[in-house]
């Protein structure tokens, strides 16, 4: 765990979560504003985390429409920068211990995989199976 806190990864998170943008959440806070106190709010995460002290805040709800859906939404919860800056500091301690046990075939919430690449698979394997069973006449 210590690993987390270390402020070279809040850093290397930060600058992550810099890069990617986004919203704000409940706290109503910016990555500009951030910025503006990024010591200060870095230390403070450093703090918590090694004291077990760090509580996450409640994500702020988006409504967004739902992609092929006209007039359907769908939740989506936008957590702080703070938040997001722990989460991040998180994955990139976890992701490298974890990453190379998922199963080949495991595609959810994975960098560079989406569920189109899991029914590409699927569809492999269906069309496989469909050609071993196939009856050839003589």
């Amino acid at each position: 765990m210590d690993k987390v806190y270390k402020c070279k990864n809040l850093e290397l998170a930060w600058e992550k979560v810099r890069r990617n943008q986004g919203a704000g959440g409940v706290d109503g806070q910016s990555i500009e504003e951030f910025e503006q106190v990024l010591d200060e709010q870095l230390d403070r995460l450093h703090e918590e985390l090694k004291s077990d002290a760090y509580r996450s805040q409640p994500v702020r709800e988006q409504m967004i429409p739902k992609a092929g859906q006209a007039g359907k939404y769908r939740a989506l919860g936008i957590p702080t920068i703070y938040d997001r800056v722990c989460q991040q500091a998180l994955l990139n301690r976890l992701e490298s211990i974890f990453e190379p046990l998922f199963d080949d075939a495991s595609f959810g919430y994975r960098w560079g995989r989406s569920s189109k690449d899991a029914l590409r698979k699927i569809w492999t394997c269906e069309l496989d199976l469909t050609d071993t069973f196939t009856c050839t006449t003589l």
